[in-house]
């Protein structure tokens, strides 16, 4: 059982096309069979996650546990890290803050590098007894849709290129077709509309190159875009991002190179390129072409943007140990 007088989960009833919220009440007593009692805290639109994920943690909580899709993880770990800077001086016991992840949503990626399943039923059973680790924490800094500078956390991957407009098609979408053929839809439509975005990076201080982008991912964990593995062997504590360079190859080779990302055999490619880093910056070098922002599922914004990475940020419960640095 978890401690009751530190816990709180996070719920979004929308997550599911709204099935969390319909059954929430069957939920709740599941959440008390297997983690024992806790506060369950409801999301009532966008950015809730966050905000009550920095609240709870103000009020005394050591362990936050998200019930929803990649989004309500995404603004529950953005919650976090939010309090934790704030609360770090006046009380370092609050910096070792535990995320536990109930996947209940049509994005479900993260929980591709969990140990205790794919759905609800399966996590709620394994997530009390799961171990503990200390996961790295991506920080993205971008441009907003408004042209002012932003910034927002990731803990799985952050990206720029035709992903953030895949995102924008999906998260505009009913997606009662699931997550993976939301996402496959949604990347066929982006691809009529995309044109490689042209931009010059930047990897820990050494420029590596000017791309003209498919799509570049800044990858903390290996899986996004309903099970593309982009980063197969990104580690989730390594203190580094992994950062891969989709170059455009053409519509044809774009659309074939497809099957390759969901078996993660694509960095196999003389188009694709890896590099590893803890501080990446990308610079538009034409503002027509713009690389928009995908961060964990969500499209806040476009380039210029900078990746960095925290390591140790968050302690995780259930990540496998093959997404985890030999010790």
């Amino acid at each position: 059982m978890l401690d009751p007088a530190a816990t709180v989960v996070i719920v979004n009833p929308a997550a599911a096309g709204g099935r969390v919220g319909r059954q929430l009440d069957d939920i709740k007593r599941s959440l008390v069979e297997h983690l024992g009692p806790v506060t369950v805290r409801s999301t009532t639109h966008a950015g809730h996650g966050t905000e009550l994920a920095a609240q709870s943690v103000r009020q005394g909580a050591t362990e936050l546990v998200s019930l929803g899709g990649d989004g309500t993880h995404n603004e529950v770990v953005n919650g976090i890290m939010a309090a934790r800077e704030e609360l770090a001086d006046q009380d370092p016991a609050r910096d070792a803050l535990t995320l536990g992840v109930l996947p209940a949503g049509t994005g479900g990626d993260f929980r591709r590098v969990l140990s205790h399943g794919d759905s609800l039923e399966s996590a709620l059973r394994h997530l009390a007894d799961a171990r503990l680790d200390r996961v790295d924490v991506g920080r993205c800094t971008y441009t907003d849709d408004d042209g002012a500078s932003a910034q927002r956390w990731f803990i799985n991957i952050a990206s720029c290129g035709i992903s953030g407009l895949v995102c924008r098609i999906a998260n505009a979408s009913s997606k009662r077709l699931g997550g993976k053929a939301t996402f496959y839809m949604s990347t066929l439509r982006a691809m009529a509309a995309y044109h490689a975005a042209p931009v010059a990076v930047t990897v820990d201080g050494n420029v590596v190159g000017d791309y003209h982008i498919t799509s570049l991912q800044a990858c903390n964990a290996r899986y996004a875009g309903g099970g593309m593995m982009f980063a197969p062997d990104a580690l989730l504590d390594d203190g580094l991002l992994d950062l891969v360079i989709l170059e455009d190859p053409g519509l044809f080779k774009t659309l074939a190179m497809s099957g390759d990302i969901y078996k993660g055999t694509h960095t196999k490619l003389g188009h694709v390129h890896v590099y590893r880093g803890r501080d990446i910056q990308i610079d538009p070098l034409d503002p027509s072409r713009p690389a928009w922002v995908d961060i964990d599922g969500e499209a806040p914004g476009k380039a210029p943007a900078r990746f960095q990475v925290v390591p140790g940020a968050i302690r995780l419960r259930g990540a496998l140990p093959e997404v985890l640095s030999a010790r």
